[in-house]
């Protein structure tokens, strides 16, 4: 029996950017400090569980933010865990990429990266024996767009093999389609386990014969990256059967709250709700030593029209922000976005024979058909400064498909009933 660790997409150097404004200089320190760590805790797991080796797939550092601090990480990690008699085996992916212009550096002797082209499979000894078989091609671009699996050698039986692969296996949502293949593809290859990397949450796409798996990120990077990051811990047992435990690694965990203002009828209300579950979310932190909150605030009620002043919602977020501070785990603020309705029934005031039904009638003829979605389309992007345009294709077509119209139109709608209304005050 033996155990390795899965890990990937550490994305140590990664600068959060905008995600970043608002938030106290202590939070601040610590979030841009949490993948370092967040990979100190998957040596820890290596080590604890006494792993004979660690893989790492892919998008290790980001190689666009520059500086050599993330590279270095990478090698006192690999060289604490050769300290402990633990091996290292990398591949690059496409934040990370192996081309010119990268820091020139030594790893330490138990440590492996494979390259982008000629790679050699490397042969793993257990206690004086060959036990597993490893396979790993690193990016040489950004934008790789072929099938590396189709690459990987055939693995000998006799020994336990382990692909290691940073790609987009089958659909993946919301991640590029690097290196795209299929579970059939990698199935096809012989090996008994695929480490995966390029995907920010954990899934196992195949749990026998090969299990394929992608061990997610270590940390959480943005807002939607909700709930437990971390690596796989892998075990094989004598008789080649294979099981895996997710170990959390995240040192800042985020959430996103929805709280429905139906039943709340004061703005203490409000405030008393939030603080609640500001509370019960460091409650459910797992191993995480902080929190970062974006609330969504959805529902109709007569809140609606106090939280459709950003003034309030902007002071609101100050004062929770300030509490959060205070909590033994410290709670962030990143944002409260506000999706409430009106406290009448738009679908009802639609029918009045009024300026306010007229205009609902209007914006709903626009959202349902598909010319006038067409329309605003292009009146969205035709009213776009030029570097807007090209940030817009390279995120992709999401914020303009056709469900994003539609968030966009209801907003709109709801907007234009809130001045229809304070008028008719």
């Amino acid at each position: 029996m033996f155990r390795f660790v899965h890990a990937s997409d550490l994305h140590l150097g990664a600068a959060f950017g905008s995600a970043m404004g608002g938030f106290p200089e202590d939070a601040v320190k610590t979030m841009r400090q949490s993948p370092y760590r967040a990979f100190d805790r998957v040596i820890d797991a290596a080590i604890d569980s006494e792993a004979a080796f660690v893989v790492l797939a892919g998008d290790l550092c980001n190689r666009a933010d520059g500086g050599i601090k993330p590279e270095l990480a990478l090698r006192t990690g690999a060289r604490r865990l050769a300290d402990a008699g633990i091996r290292t085996f990398a591949v690059y992916g496409n934040h990370d990429y192996l081309a010119p212009g990268r820091p020139d550096l030594d790893w330490p002797d138990r440590a492996h990266v494979f390259p982008v082209s000629e790679a050699e499979p490397v042969v793993v000894q257990i206690d004086g024996e060959d036990r597993a078989y490893l396979f790993g091609l690193s990016y040489g671009r950004a934008d790789e767009r072929t099938n590396l699996a189709a690459r990987y050698p055939v693995p000998p039986a006799e020994l336990f093999s382990v692909g290691i692969l940073h790609a987009a296996c089958g659909p993946v949502s919301g991640h590029a389609t690097y290196a795209p293949c299929t579970p059939e593809d990698l199935a096809s290859r012989g090996y008994d386990y695929w480490a995966l990397g390029h995907v920010h949450s954990e899934q196992v796409l195949r749990d026998f014969e090969p299990m394929i798996a992608y061990a997610g990120n270590t940390q959480s990077l943005n807002p939607n990256e909700t709930g437990p990051r971390g690596c796989r811990i892998v075990t094989v047992a004598d008789d080649g059967s294979i099981s895996a435990e997710f170990r959390e690694t995240d040192v800042v965990r985020r959430f996103l709250v929805t709280v429905d203002i139906g039943p709340l009828q004061r703005e203490q209300d409000l405030l008393d709700t939030l603080e609640q579950k500001m509370k019960e979310s460091a409650r459910d932190r797992g191993s995480a030593e902080a929190c970062v909150l974006r609330f969504r605030l959805a529902g109709r009620g007569p809140l609606h029209r106090f939280l459709a002043q950003p003034d309030h919602v902007r002071d609101l977020r100050e004062h929770l922000g300030e509490a959060g501070t205070s909590y033994t785990t410290p709670v962030w603020i990143e944002a409260i976005k506000v999706e409430t309705r009106p406290d009448i029934d738009l679908d009802a005031r639609r029918g009045a024979e009024d300026f306010l039904g007229e205009f609902l009638r209007l914006a709903n003829a626009v959202a349902s058909d598909p010319e006038g979605l067409a329309n605003a389309r292009k009146m969205l992007t035709d009213q776009m400064k030029p570097e807007h345009a090209r940030l817009l294709a390279q995120l992709g077509p999401g914020l303009v498909s056709e469900d994003a119209l539609h968030r966009y139109l209801q907003a709109a709608e709801v907007l234009g009933a809130d001045h229809l209304l304070s008028a008719d005050d």
